[in-house]
């Protein structure tokens, strides 16, 4: 068995955990329990909860790291891959629960994970002004089209939409509202008649 194959339990156990409580509110009492562990084996297998949150954090971001990979492979006209990115995203919202977890912590990062430098907004933002900027290279957008401006109103709702599904506790909700969302704007912005590839 691998130290993955080790750490997987904890991670997953953690992320239950993390997704609905601050991370100030979960200990490693809480995380050995939901593991079916001894503290003293958590603390083997991953290390404390800072060790036990930072592998959860880690498995959110690989995650979003896939889904725009995986995006760039299904297209390469880049407001596609803006779609269909955010589209994986709201998949892997819905679906597993380290990624809801690590948003959580991404959030409250700047407090419990300052080394990390997380600023999600910052992320999300580089890879949707590259995909514009792309777009606009190849004519795919409207003349004129502000891409700094474009991309700061679809990572706003593209967050906000985060938020309120978080709220609602609606994440089954979120493929379709992040597709919904990222199609909207594109359309807003795309030209009309998109040059053939």
């Amino acid at each position: 068995m691998s130290a993955d194959d080790d750490a997987a339990p904890v991670v997953a156990a953690a992320a239950g955990l993390l997704a609905a409580r601050p991370y100030a509110e979960v200990n490693l009492e809480d995380v050995a329990d939901a593991a079916g562990l001894t503290v003293d084996e958590v603390l083997a297998r991953v290390g404390d909860l800072h060790a036990v949150a930072a592998a959860v954090l880690t498995a959110e971001g690989g995650s979003m790291r896939a889904a725009m990979a995986a995006a760039r492979e299904r297209s390469d006209d880049p407001l596609d891959v803006l779609v269909t990115t955010f589209r994986l995203v709201g998949e892997n919202m819905a679906s597993r629960v380290e990624v809801r977890a690590g948003m959580r912590l991404a959030a409250e990062s700047h407090r419990h994970f300052p080394e990390r430098h997380i600023d999600p907004y910052r992320t999300w933002r580089a890879f949707v002004v590259g995909q514009l900027a792309e777009a606009e290279e190849r004519e795919l957008l409207r003349p004129g089209v502000d891409v700094e401006e474009v991309a700061w109103l679809l990572v706003s709702a593209g967050m906000g939409t985060k938020g309120l599904l978080e709220f609602r506790d609606a994440w089954d909700e979120a493929p379709q509202r992040l597709e919904g969302v990222a199609a909207t704007a594109v359309g807003l912005v795309a030209a009309p008649v998109r040059p053939a590839r």
